[in-house]
């Protein structure tokens, strides 16, 4: 029996307004540029969202170091952006780590910087099973 997609639906939404940024502005602009649309399409369809949350690392109970996320929405999902020619494994990686050190169960690392829009679903792997309460 296949496993059921975690948060089909609110990742739905979000991939809608991720291709609407993409399809209206194209690759080549700045990160931060499809930062700012991507806000206002989360804000045109009513999507919860916190940009550039700070999260801490804690190392033996003491905080050691924080992180900014670029975007959170619905309080559940973090969205990791780039703009970049290319995607590299360091990435993703850093898309893990923030899952980890945010207890949040799915981010979606996002390029809008290539001739292909490029949007992938990573799961927190250090989450016991996740609840869906879409």
């Amino acid at each position: 029996m296949a496993k059921e997609l975690i948060y089909k639906e609110l990742t739905f939404k979000l991939r809608r307004c991720i291709m609407d940024v993409y399809n209206h502005l194209g690759p080549g602009l700045k990160e931060e540029t499809y930062k700012r649309a991507l806000i206002k399409e989360f804000r045109d369809n009513k999507i919860p969202f916190v940009r550039e949350k700070i999260v801490q690392v804690k190392y033996k109970d003491e905080i050691i170091d924080e992180y900014r996320i670029d975007l959170i929405a619905f309080d559940k999902i973090i969205l990791e952006l780039k703009a970049v020619i290319e995607i590299h494994p360091a990435y993703e990686a850093q898309l893990l780590s923030y899952l980890k050190v945010s207890g949040l169960a799915l981010g979606l690392l996002v390029n809008f910087g290539s001739d292909k829009l490029y949007i992938k679903r990573m799961v927190n792997s250090h989450l016991g099973e996740i609840k869906d309460a879409d």
